[in-house]
């Protein structure tokens, strides 16, 4: 196998296991959270990240999605330091702004969607700073390859919080508490951020000379990036307005639970798109059509099992996790939203073509009729369908954007979509599925054995169907035995 695809697959093992080993963090700290705070209150919390994801693509301007497709093939230091500081002063300047402006109005915004909570919406405002501060910095790392540093780190901020939010809960302390401590590790992680990255990069003032080239490739990026994370988030506000913070609480957990294939998405992705910069610059569209070949199987081969899981397993998991409420009336919101975020993670596979080949004004596109329809539809269904028809229309809205992404990107150059392997993975499903059904959970212990026990089920099966072929095992055989030595 060739060298490029030997590096992707490595870097993408070793970020897998990271994230393989943070799976687990989902189902310890939602039973955290929602045993110990109130539906409202989880409500709350999660509408302040909400509002700090919101801000992201504000905050971005593109250049982030510049970096990534300038940087991996670029040698010169000087270079390199001089458009990541231009890059970090812009972006952490216009997000000064936006965290100001959220504080300044911090009681309407309280009053519109914190249930009155001033000092959270303060709090929000610093949480924005960090918030922009953090993936700037991931990002430099990433293009440099240091995986093994960001997923030490990622393990050591996931379980961190997770230990100190137990601690707090479990004597006492509410929600407030939590949010301080969650502000504070992430000053942490920040400045060790800092820490590793100067000693290699140095300092500089930017005289911003590079920054022109980068916002005339990123900035196109920006309708589309903010469209995404409008479509994703703003169904919070809009079930806060109609409905209240204890629906957005109950939202939020089944969502955290229909939500893994996002994260499936970001663990095949992970480094996909720096790796793939780098071989179309080169003139190796073979290899770039390999790469999205392979990251589309691996990443259905995941997620369509989830998927199913989802549909006959997701209230009880739900009522293990958090409270009878919340696994009552988000049952239905966990399939749907896992079909949602299948749909997304292939647009954002096939969007990697748009990027490489910059076709980008291509995506803004499918998100000029998605985006409209997903906020008039929320406005309309939400009212009278609740948290469902919020998952509804995320689901049209993925959907639409995954089809016209589709049409333009296999325009440019087409991938291996290896129909007769989903086939095979929907048949290892359904019997993963069947087993399921048959099996009544009691308690959290039962049901986590369930879990487990179904994914044997579902590997066992794909393998005896041939899903993969012989080079692929050797392949993963020699990652495994690399990854131990």
């Amino acid at each position: 196998m060739k060298k490029s695809y030997k590096k992707t697959a490595s870097d993408t093992f070793i970020n897998s296991g990271a994230q393989f080993f943070l799976i687990p963090l989902s189902f310890i700290s939602m039973p955290i959270l929602t045993k110990n705070l109130s539906t409202q209150e989880y409500g709350l919390w999660g509408l302040i990240f909400t509002t700090c994801s919101l801000t992201l693509p504000l905050t971005s301007l593109g250049l982030g999605a510049a970096m990534s497709r300038f940087l991996p093939a670029e040698k010169n230091k000087e270079i390199i330091q001089e458009v990541f500081y231009s890059v970090l002063f812009i972006r952490m300047s216009v997000c000064f702004m936006i965290a100001l402006t959220v504080f300044l109005f911090a009681s309407p915004i309280a009053t519109l969607f914190f249930d009155g909570n001033i000092q959270i919406v303060q709090l929000t405002a610093a949480f924005i700073l960090l918030t922009t501060l953090h993936p700037i910095y991931k990002r430099l790392l990433r293009i440099w390859r240091k995986i093994k540093f960001l997923s030490i780190l990622s393990i050591i901020d996931g379980y961190g919080k997770v230990i100190l939010y137990a601690v707090l809960l479990l004597t006492g302390h509410g929600l407030v508490s939590i949010v301080l401590v969650a502000l504070s590790f992430q000053v942490v992680i920040v400045g060790a951020l800092i820490l590793y990255v100067k000693p290699q990069i140095g300092f500089k003032w930017p005289n911003f000379s590079l920054l022109r080239g980068y916002l005339k490739f990123g900035l196109p990026l920006l309708p589309a990036s903010m469209s995404y994370w409008v479509v994703n988030l703003t169904d919070r506000y809009i079930i806060s307005y109609f409905l209240g913070s204890t629906s957005v609480g109950i939202y939020s957990a089944a969502y955290a639970l229909g939500n893994i294939p996002h994260m499936f998405s970001g663990l095949i992705n992970f480094i996909l798109m720096i790796a793939i910069s780098k071989l179309y610059d080169e003139g190796k569209i073979e290899e770039v059509k390999t790469h999205l070949s392979y990251a589309l199987k691996y990443f259905l081969a995941l997620t369509i099992p989830l998927l199913f899981g989802a549909v006959v397993f997701s209230e009880q998991v739900l009522y293990v996790l958090s409270t009878p409420e919340i696994a009552t009336k988000g049952r239905f919101v966990t399939p749907i939203v896992a079909l949602s975020h299948l749909f997304l993670g292939v647009y954002s596979l096939l969007t990697y073509i748009l990027v490489v080949t910059k076709k980008i004004k291509m995506i803004a596109i499918a998100w000029i009729f998605s985006l409209p329809l997903n906020l008039g539809l929320n406005i309309i269904i939400v009212p009278h369908m609740g948290i469902v028809g919020a998952a509804i229309t995320t689901l049209i809205a993925y959907f639409l954007a995954m089809c016209m992404i589709s049409y333009f990107a296999l325009k440019e150059f087409t991938i291996n979509a290896n129909w007769v392997f989903i086939f095979k993975a929907i048949i290892a499903s359904t019997i993963m599925s069947y087993v399921i059904w048959h099996l009544t959970p009691h308690g959290a212990v039962h049901t986590l054995l369930i879990v487990i026990g179904s994914v044997f089920v579902y590997g066992i099966v794909l393998i005896s169907l041939q899903g993969f072929t012989r080079n692929e095992y050797r392949f993963f055989k020699g990652l495994l035995i690399k990854a131990f030595r």
